[in-house]
């Protein structure tokens, strides 16, 4: 069992964060945030990405940094994204955590969308992964499409046509790499592939039908044949 001093510290950590605030700014597309609590404490401000509201927010790399007094705070250029969000962490535990897409932030107001896919490239040999569930997964090995809208897709289908999203511009850059051998942070969208996976879909189920439809016809005209020819038949029995 623990023991009374030490349950009496728990309580007053607690006490110490409820008291304390955390507020995030998307002024000037550039991310900011503020940490106000009653007293100096040593803690660290995590970005993360949040791409379902409640689930896990998985850390953004090499953006960690210590919290520093009452003012606030920039990710060295980080640009704001509905699904961005802040966490302090202390004693190993995240002890506040905030969002853009809160309510009071008004996140449609905020470029990008809530299912936008976020890919990090490696600097140095320029390699795209995916960031979902905890992990990078490359786009060679990537099959996620966009949240509850369809099927995943085959593995690698989109490796070729989100590389060049990237080398394009069609995708949003969220972080510059500060030299060579850091990291780029890219906010893409997949609804243009949404449509166009369905859009075959339905070519698909279309052109099926018409085989069918097809079939069916050829089936009805070789049994009028047959019928013609069974009538002929009888018809020369008769004869």
């Amino acid at each position: 069992h623990p023991s009374p001093g030490a349950a009496a510290d728990a309580e007053a950590w607690e006490r110490l964060w409820v008291q304390s605030q955390l507020v995030l700014h998307a002024e000037g597309q550039v991310l900011t945030c503020s940490l106000s609590v009653p007293c100096d404490i040593q803690a660290e401000l995590v970005p993360c990405w949040q791409p379902v509201r409640s689930g896990p927010c998985q850390p953004l790399p090499g953006l960690h940094q210590p919290a520093r007094g009452q003012g606030p705070q920039e990710f060295g250029g980080l640009r704001p994204h509905p699904n961005l969000c802040v966490q302090v962490w202390s004693g190993g535990q995240v002890r506040l955590t905030q969002c853009l897409r809160d309510r009071e932030y008004c996140w449609g107001a905020l470029p990008g969308r809530p299912d936008d896919l976020l890919l990090l490239e490696h600097g140095g040999n320029a390699s795209l992964c995916a960031v979902e569930r905890g992990a990078c997964t490359p786009l060679s090995s990537f099959t996620s499409t966009v949240k509850g809208k369809g099927p995943p897709w085959h593995p690698g289908l989109l490796e070729q046509d989100l590389q060049q999203d990237v080398a394009v511009g069609q995708c949003r850059q969220l972080w510059h790499p500060v030299n060579s051998t850091g990291v780029a942070l890219w906010a893409c969208s997949l609804h243009k592939y949404l449509r166009t996976h369905w859009a075959l879909v339905w070519m698909g189920v279309l052109l099926g039908a018409a085989c069918l439809l097809l079939l069916l016809l050829m089936k009805k005209e070789d049994m009028k044949g047959w019928l013609k020819s069974l009538r002929a038949g009888y018809g020369s029995k008769g004869e």
